[in-house]
């Protein structure tokens, strides 16, 4: 979880800080860098969960998958392409009702911070664009890395 976490988190704010929509310094790195970080978790661990309980719910259709001769990696792809959507959905709903239902933290904490309200909202949407990409790559990761499903898994009790 933890590498796939960092790879997201690496691979989004890489692009913001690269491609300039927002300046390197110690004062944007902490802010987006903390909240890519609280998403994505959030986003990695309903990837895993939803994941590991469709295959258990789905046993049937993988183990008829394996019997047909697929992959076991085959066998889930289905399963792990509807666990990453809905691992996005929060993240999603987030960016649907920013500015039209709520005013986001990000951006009235620029505000109170002295920013411009344009460069403000500047920053929410760069802040959302780095949520729901770093959450797609750990998701995508995580269901990945967990999608090779031989034999039937075993939940924790």
């Amino acid at each position: 979880m933890a590498v796939c976490m960092l790879a997201g988190v690496l691979c989004a704010l890489v692009t913001v800080f690269a491609t300039g929509a927002l300046e390197l310094t110690a004062r944007y790195a902490l802010a987006i860098g903390a909240i890519v970080i609280g998403n994505c978790m959030s986003s990695t661990t309903l990837a895993g969960r939803n994941f590991l309980g469709s295959v258990e719910d789905h046993w049937d259709e993988v183990e008829g998958w394996l019997a047909l001769g697929a992959t076991p990696r085959r066998a889930t792809l289905d399963l792990a392409r509807r666990a990453v959507h809905d691992a996005l959905v929060p993240a999603l709903d987030q960016t649907r009702t920013t500015g039209l239902v709520v005013l986001p933290g990000a951006f009235v904490g620029a505000i109170f911070g002295g920013v411009s309200p344009l460069e403000a909202g500047r920053f929410q949407i760069v802040v959302l664009g780095a949520i729901l990409a770093a959450g797609a790559v750990s998701a995508a990761l995580v269901t990945l890395w967990s999608g090779s499903v031989p034999t039937r898994p075993r939940r924790p009790v």
